[in-house]
């Protein structure tokens, strides 16, 4: 399926969404974006739901526990107030990644509710951890190596920061790797 949808903590009935059939009834629709000849993700819209959570399910790195455990407290604490919500798994090119998504029905007040609950639940499990954000585009020991190559030029934390940094300097950061390795 292009995704896959619980609705609230049901764990026994998954509503999908595929290229012939959507089980939602309308409240869910799909929409493919290709990133290249080969590659791209599937993305949910709804008429009826506001996405307000969403991240990578990342198979094998150190943010799928602490994401099982955002994950379980916000169904907990939605289920305790009573928020109408689903959680929604789209998938894309990258058998390794699964996007992890939650909306809340389209009514104010658990709208309000909902993102004080996420707020809080990502407190509790550390979610802005850099830690979560590092390993994903290159290992770690070559994002030390980098922050150490370049000292306190920049402000490397996270391989998107590397990344950005990278995508700005273009050849003249690799010059300056280069240059920064030799000693200079």
């Amino acid at each position: 399926p292009s995704a896959t949808i619980y609705y609230g903590a049901d764990h026994e009935e998954p509503q999908l969404i595929g290229s012939c059939r959507n089980e939602t009834e309308g409240d869910f629709r799909v929409k493919w974006h290709s990133t290249d000849p080969w590659r791209g993700y599937f993305e949910c819209e709804s008429d009826e739901y506001v996405k307000v959570f969403t991240d990578a399910i990342l198979s094998g790195h150190e943010s799928e526990e602490m994401l099982k455990k955002l994950y379980d407290r916000v169904l907990e604490r939605f289920e305790e107030e009573d928020i109408g919500f689903a959680r929604v798994f789209c998938r894309s090119s990258n058998v390794f990644m699964t996007s992890l998504e939650i909306w809340v029905k389209r009514d104010f007040v658990q709208l309000l509710k909902a993102h004080a609950i996420i707020a809080e639940a990502k407190g509790e499990v550390d979610y802005d951890n850099p830690l979560y954000s590092t390993g994903i585009l290159f290992p770690r020991e070559n994002l030390e190596k980098f922050k150490e190559l370049l000292g306190k030029r920049y402000e490397i934390t996270t391989d998107k920061d590397l990344a950005d940094l990278a995508a700005e300097k273009g050849v003249d950061l690799l010059a300056e790797i280069v240059e920064a390795a030799k000693g200079g």
